[in-house]
């Protein structure tokens, strides 16, 4: 076989293998807010009535996940108020593996090369590796290590409480320098070989060399606190900042020079970071309302109030807006209105999601993580009742019937006593029933209502033994409500309470909605960026294939 056959060989075999890869190029979650600019920008279309997927409860009963997951190759990876970081299994919440560090663990893992990277709050950074947990190094500073690490270049870039931003190297943790500020829960930003950090009790924002560390330039906020982690798009760094002087003010800065090109006050306090896409940005307070500011000016072009504090972080996926309150839910608005198109009820979402696929991956305070979404092979709540629901006859309070419908694995089967009961004094209609399924499993269930069947103006809340579904949520069209809810089986009395409420708008989803958004601009970035780099090898292989044919005329005949 001759060098011109085997070179010919080598760029069938490099085009053919592009081919395969390309089309199945995707981006994870792999740091907090996405990745080291932190635009909070997700991947996928979402789901307009979600199922939960799964759930995982940690190794003890103080694992509130404050940690903002993150999920790269098929597994999430987060850590917990039980000293844990966590792999689970993306597809079922399976627990891969968990390391236990010295203490609460709050920062979100970076996850690089093999390599899970966080702090806690034993005063060290960890690096572990992805696939088993095992430590590869640890670096200790002086305090508690909040802050959540950007993994540029193989440097670790972290802050500590006890004031210091620390540049680390990624395979063996050396320190290659540091940067004194003054208090840091901030997590750092990286772009363009430039870290913007925030200080948290001088209430500066800082910009400095990613290299040596240098200073490039600071902005001053007049004394307010610096809580929320920088972002950067498009050459200019969002956040925001609130406390002693004024509480809740979102700016834009040169990412150059630090020069402000715009402010904007929401007049209440904001701990989480902004989202920009698609030049808004959206930011989320702790009153419960939700902002969509023009990115460029400033400008506002909606704003919405749900029933919530919010003090995480929003996230933009797909034409959706996550936000997770501190009432327990998880909403997601129309990024172009601030519509809600659902919400679902989880207990205290205390973590800025990730969205990747689709998929909604949050922490509580309910010691759990939640994967929501919609499942190809489990019932998925539908404002279309799916061909395999069944009927579920309920019993009015003038003895009238009415047709419900049931979709789910909690079938009619295991449905007795409906009734539906309307107290027009207390403005409320409330759907009751006994479920029964076998001890130890899990049910969940998908419930069509007319809304003819219910009071005009009213929105349901799940009771099951009259406490409040731990797993629930709704939406609704203008023909019906769909309330779905999740519960550990044995027999229960399940209460859907209908009541008005002036704090939380009624959601309205049509059937024929689709997302305004299709996939991600990352997916994009990949796939290109394989095809030039296709496109590169062959022709430095062609250009060797060239020169081989050439030499070989030269050559003499024998």
């Amino acid at each position: 076989m001759n060098r011109l056959s085997v070179l010919t060989g080598i760029v069938c075999f490099i085009f053919l293998f592009s081919l395969i890869l390309i089309p199945f190029a995707k981006a994870d979650w792999a740091m907090y807010g996405a990745g080291p600019s932190h635009s909070n920008v997700g991947t996928g279309n979402p789901s307009l009535s979600p199922t939960l997927l799964w759930d995982f409860n940690g190794e003890n009963d103080s694992d509130q996940f404050n940690s903002s997951p993150a999920v790269v190759n098929g597994v999430v990876y987060t850590g917990a108020d039980d000293d844990n970081v966590y792999a689970l299994n993306a597809t079922n919440g399976e627990k891969l593996w968990n390391y236990a560090t010295g203490g609460v663990v709050r920062s979100s893992p970076a996850v690089v090369d093999g390599a899970v990277y966080v702090g806690s709050f034993d005063d060290n950074v960890y690096a572990l590796n992805a696939t088993n947990g095992n430590k590869l190094w640890s670096y200790t500073t002086g305090n508690p290590v909040y802050s959540s690490p950007a993994v540029v270049n193989n440097v670790v870039y972290i802050g500590s409480e006890d004031g210091n931003l620390y540049a680390l190297n990624a395979a063996n943790g050396a320190k290659l320098w540091n940067y004194t500020l003054s208090g840091v829960v901030s997590s750092p930003a990286v772009a363009d070989g430039v870290v913007y950090i925030g200080s948290w009790e001088d209430g500066v924002i800082y910009a400095l060399n990613a290299t040596n560390g240098a200073k490039l330039w600071s902005y001053s906020t007049g004394g307010a606190y610096v809580w929320s982690s920088p972002i950067v798009v498009n050459g200019i760094v969002y956040g925001v900042y609130g406390g002693s002087v004024e509480q809740g003010i979102a700016y834009a800065l040169d990412a150059t020079n630090g020069a402000e090109i715009w402010s904007y006050s929401t007049g209440t306090d904001v701990e989480g970071s902004p989202a920009v896409f698609n030049g808004v940005a959206y930011i989320a307070s702790m009153s419960g309302h939700v902002y969509a500011l023009d990115a460029s000016s400033g400008s506002q072009i909606w704003n919405c109030t749900v029933a919530a504090n919010i003090s995480a972080s929003p996230v933009i996926a797909g034409g959706a807006v996550y936000v997770g309150g501190q009432d327990g839910s998880i909403y997601a608005l129309d990024a172009s209105n601030g519509d809600q198109l659902w919400n679902a009820t989880y207990f205290g979402v205390i973590s800025s999601p990730a969205v990747v696929d689709g998929v909604v991956y949050l922490g509580s305070d309910s010691d759990n993580i939640y994967a929501l979404g919609a499942a190809a092979s489990s019932p998925t709540p539908s404002s279309t009742p799916p061909i395999s629901s069944t009927t579920l006859p309920a019993t009015t309070d003038n003895g009238s019937t009415i047709d419900l419908a049931i979709s789910g694995n909690i079938t009619s089967a295991q449905i007795s006593n409906v009734t539906i009961t309307t107290n027009q004094p207390n403005n409320s209609t409330t759907v009751s029933f006994t479920v029964t399924g076998e001890s130890g499993t899990m049910g969940f269930g998908n419930i069509t209502i007319p809304i003819s069947a219910v009071l005009n103006g009213t929105t349901p809340i799940v009771y099951i033994d009259g406490q409040p579904a731990s797993i629930q949520g709704y939406t609704q069209d203008g023909d019906n409500y769909y309330v779905w809810f999740s519960t550990h089986f044995s027999t229960h009395q399940i209460d859907i309470v209908f009541t008005k409420t002036s704090s939380s708008p009624n959601p309205t989803i049509s059937p024929s909605r689709t997302s305004a958004q299709s996939s991600s601009l990352l997916e994009v970035i990949y796939g290109v960026a394989g095809g030039v780099a296709t496109a590169a090898t062959l022709l430095v292989v062609l250009k060797l294939i060239t020169k081989t044919t050439r030499a070989k005329s030269r050559l003499p005949e024998l």
